[in-house]
């Protein structure tokens, strides 16, 4: 069997054979120039400068300086550390009221026996006074005599203080608010009559106020 070939286009020919042509060209050119330059480089002579060009070296100075002193100041001495405040315990009483309870003697009523009880107020709360801050500071001791009305529900109306002294005996009324505060918080069984409850006036407390050592 016969293969076929495919035809040269002369065309095709001429361009592949002008670029080799001009490959060749431009490495010969190439190759030329190098050789040049290098010979060029050899021929050339360089010799050394003269001294005299060289300009003159100026001395260099250097400023004087004088040491830095660091000084250190000794460390403060700690500062001293104040004395803890004494611990102030306030004892606040109030005097304690003597009750006398009467008991009647029974009497008949209906079919059965009843005893009647009469007796005055007794006392069932008493909250401890407030030392007022401004007498805690001066260091002032004393009492108040406060006066009220026990209720038929053992609650306290119109506390009232009737008079405040200092330990020395003195007239005062650093502790009169703090003692009527104190007085209203009372709290009591009411006073019975025949059985039955009944308000107590005038009924009066003495409040101490005392800084405990």
């Amino acid at each position: 069997m016969d293969r076929a070939y495919p035809q040269q286009n002369p065309f095709v020919f001429f361009v592949i054979a002008s670029t080799y042509s001009r490959s060749l060209g431009l490495a010969a050119i190439s190759t030329l120039a190098l050789l040049f330059i290098m010979s060029h480089l050899i021929a050339t002579d360089y010799t050394e400068p003269p001294e005299d060009n060289l300009g003159p070296i100026k001395p260099v100075h250097m400023p004087t300086r004088e040491p830095t002193v660091i000084r250190n100041d000794p460390p403060q001495p700690p500062q001293a550390v104040p004395p803890q405040p004494v611990t102030t315990i306030i004892e606040t009483t109030v005097d304690p009221v003597v009750v006398p309870t009467l008991i009647a003697p029974p009497r008949p009523q209906g079919s059965g026996t009843e005893v009647i009880v009469s007796r005055d107020p007794i006392p069932v709360f008493k909250p401890a006074a407030r030392y007022p801050s401004a007498a805690l500071r001066r260091g002032i001791e004393g009492y108040v005599v406060v006066e009220f009305t026990i209720t038929k529900s053992g609650s306290v109306r119109d506390p009232r203080a009737v008079a405040g002294y200092d330990s020395e005996g003195r007239l005062t009324d650093v502790f009169n608010r703090s003692a009527v505060a104190a007085a209203a918080r009372f709290k009591y069984q009411p006073q019975l009559e025949d059985g039955k409850p009944v308000e107590r006036h005038g009924v009066r407390n003495r409040i101490r106020y005392q800084i405990a050592d």
